[in-house]
């Protein structure tokens, strides 16, 4: 391994070694557990800065690895993620009397898996981080082992999640006996000169979208969502809500690019995007466990997301990003405003707990107030550019039927966010907040978050220029 190998591993060496010095820290000096969300924070900062700094564009590890502009900005994305997850957890953790570097090192460990499945270029590279982070995933889960719910969704998670690393792995076996090769290029390059039909190769592909779109929470591989969403920590779900959709697209991504020249893919994608677009809004319609509507809310979002992959183009990309950028923003701000708000972790977060709350409590009952107009795709904020991304490239690569469904489904989706909103404000407060204390760390997360969605709505000029600039060949 020569230096400039292990330079091109600065952010997952960083995220991986913060996490080994926090669980020492642990054991030794336990008296510094109040400090460990600001390690690990800064430890999140540090390997932003060494991705954009430290690590050379290009290949590295004989081609297993690369570094573009491209994977910065989803790197970024996750990172952004894992930071305000880390900074929503504080508080929660000091209130339930769980504090401890555990939840930081796995926390930083996902983070690593997620950014080596972001870089790789190959399939068994893909697959061993999807596992280490799937098994950081599993653990955070089931965090909180005095709450049963939250053993319940952690151990429903992770049969579920056995199985989608099953088929990814089949899959990867399949197009490995079909073109030779686990790199993607290769795939690529073997199917589009292949001149017969290639059946393992089509059984490959159906299997990794099965894979990923677990991780997506698509339709119909989504039974976990809504389960693991509501028994798991609130500030956990904030990032796990997020991040892993965020790499798992990106795969998605360039597989249907390799795959793409032996089959249209199109199809498939389109009928993955309607199924999770209408059962992911008719669901959140008319649940009463906030918890259990931002689950399905997020299926729909990814069925919105899956609009943009329909035509593949290098425009997919930028929509793509768009979308993953205020979604990561919009939604880990809500969980976090749940996290603070919500002191009964192993009950339901019941809607209606909410009345009147937006005036007891100003900051963060604006915070979600934004989140949930974001997430609704109501200007100006982020979420509505995202949405006019998506459905602007749909219509302009004729895809207008699922521009139309996406669009009627999104009006379903206003009725459940304004219902939160009009909870807040325009109903009286039916109970006193109890157990609810003053938390600066959740509260500084849902606020950032919030901001940051309604700024970036406003001023989108940025933002967009960086993602136009991220893409190759547009």
């Amino acid at each position: 391994m020569t230096a400039a190998e292990v330079t091109s591993l600065a952010p997952e060496i960083v995220l991986t070694a913060a996490g080994v010095l926090i669980l020492l820290l642990e054991a030794f000096a336990p008296a510094l557990r109040r400090s460990f969300t600001a390690l690990a924070g800064l430890a999140t900062l540090a390997a932003a800065w060494a991705s954009a700094t430290l690590v050379p564009a290009g290949v590295s590890f004989g081609g297993l690895l690369e570094h573009s502009a491209t994977t910065l900005f989803y790197g970024w994305v996750v990172l952004a993620s894992t930071l305000l997850g880390l900074v929503a957890s504080e508080g929660y953790l000091r209130r339930e009397g769980i504090l401890a570097g555990e939840y930081h090192a796995l926390f930083l460990w996902c983070a690593a898996g997620l950014l080596l499945m972001l870089r790789a270029t190959e399939l068994l590279t893909i697959f061993v981080a999807l596992e280490t982070l799937s098994l950081a995933l599993y653990a955070l889960a089931a965090y909180h082992r005095r709450v049963k719910m939250g053993t319940e969704a952690a151990i429903k998670y992770f049969l579920m999640g056995a199985f989608a690393s099953a088929f990814v792995l089949y899959g990867l076996a399949l197009l490995y006996g079909q073109t030779g090769s686990t790199h993607l290029a290769v795939i690529g390059e073997a199917l589009a000169g292949s001149t017969g039909e290639a059946p393992l190769a089509i059984a490959g592909v159906v299997m990794l979208i099965a894979g990923f779109g677990f991780k997506m929470s698509l339709v119909p591989f989504h039974a976990w969502s809504p389960d693991t969403y509501q028994g798991a920590p609130s500030p956990f779900v904030a990032f796990l809500s997020v991040a892993p959709k965020v790499a798992s697209a990106l795969v998605l991504l360039r597989v249907l690019a390799a795959a793409g020249t032996a089959v249209d893919w199109g199809r498939t994608m389109a009928l993955l995007a309607v199924l999770s677009m209408v059962v992911g809004n008719l669901l959140a319609l008319v649940q009463k466990d906030i918890k259990r509507m931002l689950a399905y809310s997020g299926i729909a979002h990814m069925g919105y997301l899956l609009i943009a992959t329909v035509t593949l183009t290098p425009e997919s990309s930028h929509a793509v990003l768009v979308y993953l950028a205020a979604y990561a923003l919009m939604n880990a701000g809500a969980f976090a405003v749940i996290a603070v708000l919500y002191a009964n972790p192993g009950e339901q977060h019941l809607i209606s707990e909410l009345s009147g709350w937006g005036y007891r409590f100003p900051w963060l009952g604006g915070a979600l107030a934004v989140c949930m107009l974001s997430l609704g795709g109501i200007p100006p904020t982020f979420g509505f550019l995202g949405k006019y991304v998506v459905f602007l490239h749909a219509v302009a690569h004729g895809d207008l039927g699922l521009a139309i469904v996406g669009v009627a489904t999104s009006l379903i989706g206003v009725f459940y966010y304004l219902r939160v909103v009009y909870t807040l404000y325009m109903r009286p407060m039916e109970s006193e907040p109890v157990g609810v204390v003053r938390d600066a760390w959740g509260g500084t997360a849902a606020v950032v978050a919030a901001l940051a969605t309604l700024l970036l709505g406003i001023l989108p000029g940025p933002i967009l220029e960086w993602i136009w600039r991220s893409v190759p060949g547009s």
